[in-house]
């Protein structure tokens, strides 16, 4: 496996922690409990892609 799909995969993700955060500072004062989720699921998704970023020389 070659390493540019995987960071291609990586980039995807960078932009799916953005918009989940971002729709959950939209929807904080009308729907908080949905920005909770959608919070937890970015804050989830950003410790995972930490946990398993490929070390760097």
């Amino acid at each position: 496996m070659t390493v540019e799909p995987i960071a291609d995969l990586r980039a995807a993700l960078k932009l799916v922690v953005v918009e989940l955060s971002f729709e959950a500072g939209r929807q904080a004062a009308t729907d908080p409990e949905r920005a909770e989720h959608l919070m937890a699921a970015a804050s989830t998704m950003e410790k995972t892609f930490q946990r398993t970023a490929a070390a760097r020389p």
